[in-house]
């Protein structure tokens, strides 16, 4: 029933109201029952000196009432009776006022006791007939030795001080109702004042599709928080349409390509088998087939490191590396296609210097660094491979190369997927996912990557890593001796 936001305020407010309403109800009644006590007790105790006061004009021990303050009712109108006997110290009665019609007011024992022994007034609630009483125990010692055997009691019903209660609860009771139906209603009409903003953004957001992308909140919000919501929406809106385009992209890169190694490889099995051809002939087109299907194989393992990365990201199993075996056993990984393309690789790294990585994506983050370094670097160049200690505590694994460097503009485009700047264009080789499987696993280390670059002067793509708990991580300024590595040394 109270399942929106609107009800559930209301009710919320309303029940706020009617437990504070009660509250105050509970506390102006203790306070007025307090007030009427302390008012009937005055009452009392006054109307006991006074008749006390005249009992002591007597020059005996008698004792005599003024009847007109004890009389039931003024013109035929009920007033507060008061009723009033004097006793004994043994609890005898002596006289009572005529109002009591012969009968006689309960005495207690205890209070009569209290009072004897301490001489002092003591007031005190009874039963009586079925109706309670508040009464007031007067030694009339004190007004005269010639009382000093004598008590006077004092009593008035509590019937209508306890209908004067009664009233107030009543009166109060529909009060607490009244305003708890008015805070409900004031409740839902600034629910309503409140939510209506948030309806407009729920409308909006439900008029959102995937066919007005760039789409965005407009609803007008009137508080600071409302206007953090739209702006956190829109926010949310932007990066989703980014995502997205990225995906689209991503994806129509993605098939561009597969398809071009796929289209090279149909037609080369359509050429060979238009004809007879020698075993020979053969054999040349299944080498050819059997590179286009790695090129294939190497792309569709870059989308799936890509597309995990994006899901679930990478999660790597971290461990302590040595850097100088692993620099090294990299570098001779590379060292056939380093001299097929006339390219010397070098490798400086001091020893004791270790890294916090996955083994394996660390292995293919460099490699690839190492694969690009090869393929753009100049002819009879250097791939130069290093590792040094920064100031932080972290450890910076660069590859360089002396190519022809990279404008500004295309730098800092290059770790975005299937990017190929004017010189990757150059190159018949590699899908422009290279530096960006580089990032995706840098990142999901907790380290970052960065390129410097000088047009003419070579490329450098630097790794920050955090460094292992083991090792000395090297001396001075990190590096080791350089050593050439290729086909004969290494």
């Amino acid at each position: 029933m109270f399942t929106s936001f609107r009800s559930r305020l209301a009710l919320r407010f309303g029940i706020t109201v009617m437990f504070m309403a009660l509250a105050g109800a509970a506390i102006g009644y203790v306070a007025l029952r307090e007030i009427l006590y302390d008012q009937l007790d005055k009452s009392l105790r006054r109307l006991a000196e006074i008749e006390a006061a005249a009992t002591a004009d007597s020059p005996d021990e008698s004792v005599h009432f003024h009847e007109e303050a004890f009389a039931s009712s003024v013109n035929g109108e009920a007033i507060l009776m008061r009723y009033a006997e004097v006793w004994t110290l043994e609890g005898e009665p002596v006289v009572r006022t005529r109002n009591l019609e012969g009968r006689d007011i309960p005495l207690p024992d205890e209070v009569r006791g209290r009072v004897t022994s301490s001489d002092r007034p003591e007031l005190f609630t009874f039963e009586w007939q079925g109706l309670n009483y508040r009464g007031v125990l007067y030694p009339l010692q004190l007004i005269g030795a010639q009382h000093e055997h004598h008590l006077l009691e004092v009593v008035a019903p509590l019937e209508q001080t306890q209908a004067v209660l009664d009233n107030f609860l009543r009166t109060f009771g529909i009060l607490v109702l009244l305003g708890t139906a008015v805070a409900c209603a004031l409740g839902w009409w600034l629910a309503g004042h409140a939510v209506r903003p948030v309806m407009e953004i729920i409308r909006q957001a439900e008029s959102l599709d995937m066919s007005s992308p760039e789409h965005r909140m407009t609803a007008r919000a009137e508080t600071k928080e409302l206007r953090r919501l739209v702006s956190v929406l829109n926010s949310m809106l932007a990066r989703i349409d980014t995502a997205f385009g990225n995906q689209r992209r991503f994806l129509a890169d993605a098939g561009h390509e597969i398809k071009t190694p796929l289209t090279v490889l149909r037609g080369d099995v359509e050429v060979a088998l238009r004809r007879e051809r020698t075993s020979e002939e053969y054999k040349v087109v299944l080498e050819q087939t059997l590179d286009d299907l790695r090129e294939v194989s190497a792309l569709a393992d870059d989308l799936i490191t890509l597309a995990r990365s994006d899901s679930e990201g990478l999660q790597p199993s971290l461990t302590d590396v040595q850097l100088e075996p692993t620099l090294y056993r990299l570098a001779n990984k590379y060292t056939t296609a380093a001299a097929d393309a006339g390219v010397r690789i070098d490798v400086s790294v001091g020893k004791g210097f270790v890294v916090r990585a996955d083994p394996g994506l660390l292995d293919r983050a460099v490699s690839n660094l190492i694969d690009n370094a090869i393929k753009y670097g100049a002819d009879g160049g250097r791939v130069s491979l290093s590792a040094s200690s920064r100031q932080d505590g972290q450890i910076l694994i660069s590859v360089a190369d002396n190519g022809p460097g990279i404008p500004k503009d295309e730098a800092d485009r290059l770790f975005e997927r299937f990017y190929r700047g004017e010189t990757g264009r150059r190159c018949a080789r590699g899908s422009g996912l290279g530096l960006a499987i580089v990032k995706a696993i840098v990142e999901s280390h907790g380290g970052r990557v960065y390129v410097d670059s000088e047009t003419q002067r070579g490329t450098t793509v630097n790794l920050v890593l955090a460094a292992g708990r083991t090792g000395s991580h090297g001396s001075g300024s990190g590096r080791g001796i350089p050593a050439e590595v290729d086909a004969a040394t290494r």
